[in-house]
């Protein structure tokens, strides 16, 4: 699933270009800029090039259209399509043999690492791609260099990205929004939080990159500790994706300790129905310290000698020896347990209550104890069965080729050195 997330991600940033552009016509034989006339490169006679996308699609010519070539172009043309062949099958290699400043090869070899989500091997050929275009003039070098950015971006280098991509914030861009988004999260990621905040604001409503903007603003502004302001972005998230990390970060910029517990629990319930138990031990973490100061302010009100029934002390005892979902439910009772006796009793009795949850508690311990204590024995005399098991195959091996020799022998004396 994060593979294709981040395959969506990638096409996501990569896709549109830097600015309105022209987009040659690849059949003709030159490209005219303002009264100078360029020469093309005599491969878009094969290829349908995208200078927008950064695509090469080769064009099998027609049978007429092969004819109309002289001996040198067919002899070319030859070696494209074995170049090709190489390409079909995926086989890079010996593709870039054939003739390493072959600049369509580059870009198909691009656009596949791309698919395989190979960012540093995409950015390396990218950069070829850059190097190879200053001769063949076929790419508009602005779009080289936006889609270079992105990628030096993806690849986490951010300083590189930054340098490039800054002065793209000044022109046309068809894909602002996804410009706006890599630039906020390039200055979040160093530590520019109020030029992140200024870029994160520019993505609009309708972009894709929305969600993952409002993201960034939540960050920035709780690094900045305005957990105010985060908090209102924390709602924005959760009416986009009620989902319990977003319920965590409304419950974690709350101003009150109500108000927390009541997000908490509601991540707790979304992860619950997710089947999410990364999110769910979070979400319990977060309860459980405001559900277990609940019970030290009890037992602060009490006199003389109370064992405070101690969740943090129970789950340090078991968490090994119990599974995610199973440590969530017996919290949640605890949790509800122990409010019971602070809801209904007061000083004695409510020290009798704590006292039988601790009695509870202990023998729910035991028995989780003495479950896995037991599982472990059986996985050990399992190991040791196997062993037993594997030491007779070999040693039945041993005597089946003494057994085997020895007949061999016997029926070949000349073996035994008779000869």
């Amino acid at each position: 699933m994060k593979k294709v997330v981040l395959g969506l991600f990638t096409i996501l940033l990569l896709s549109g270009a830097a600015y309105t552009t022209e987009v040659y016509n690849t059949n003709s034989d030159t490209i005219h800029e303002g009264v100078i006339t360029l020469q093309t490169p005599f491969y878009t006679k094969y290829y349908s090039i995208d200078p927008v996308n950064i695509t090469a699609k080769f064009r099998e010519l027609r049978d007429q259209e092969y004819k109309q070539l002289s001996r040198e172009q067919k002899k070319t043309y030859k070696e494209v399509r074995k170049i090709e062949k190489f390409i079909a099958k995926k086989d890079f290699e010996k593709a870039l043999k054939k003739d390493s400043s072959f600049l369509p090869t580059h870009i198909q070899y691009m656009n596949y690492l791309l698919s395989q989500y190979d960012l540093s091997g995409a950015l390396a050929e990218m950069n070829k791609i850059k190097s190879l275009n200053n001769n063949d003039k076929i790419l508009q070098e602005d779009i080289i260099n936006y889609k270079l950015g992105m990628l030096y971006y993806l690849n986490r280098d951010y300083p590189t990205a930054l340098s490039i991509l800054t002065p793209f914030a000044d022109k046309q861009n068809p894909s602002v929004d996804n410009l706006w988004f890599a630039l906020a999260d390039i200055h979040f990621n160093l530590n520019n939080s109020s030029t992140s905040i200024f870029y994160a604001k520019k993505v609009s409503e309708g972009s894709a990159n929305y969600a993952a903007a409002q993201v960034l603003l939540y960050n920035n502004y709780y690094n900045l500790k305005n957990f105010k302001t985060a908090n209102s972005y924390a709602q924005k998230l959760v009416k986009i994706d009620p989902g319990p990390i977003n319920y965590m970060r409304l419950g974690t910029t709350s101003s009150d300790e109500k108000t927390k517990l009541l997000n908490y629990y509601k991540a707790h319930n979304s992860a619950l129905a997710s089947k999410n138990y990364t999110a769910l031990v979070q979400a319990d973490m977060r309860i459980a310290e405001i559900e277990q100061k609940k019970i030290n302010n009890a037992v602060n009100t009490l006199s003389g000698f109370v064992e405070k029934p101690d969740w943090f002390k129970i789950a340090k005892e078991i968490d090994k020896m119990t599974e995610p979902l199973d440590l969530s439910l017996r919290q949640q009772e605890f949790f509800k347990m122990t409010n019971n006796c602070i809801g209904k009793y007061k000083d004695t009795d409510l020290i009798k209550c704590f006292e039988y949850v601790n009695r509870e508690q202990d023998k729910i311990s035991n028995e989780v104890k003495a479950k896995y204590q037991k599982a472990m024995e059986d996985r050990r005399q399992r190991e040791l069965e196997y062993q037993r098991r594997q030491m007779l195959i070999q040693q039945q091996n041993f005597y089946d080729r003494i057994y085997m020799d020895s007949f061999f022998y016997m029926r070949h004396p000349f073996f035994w050195g008779y000869w």
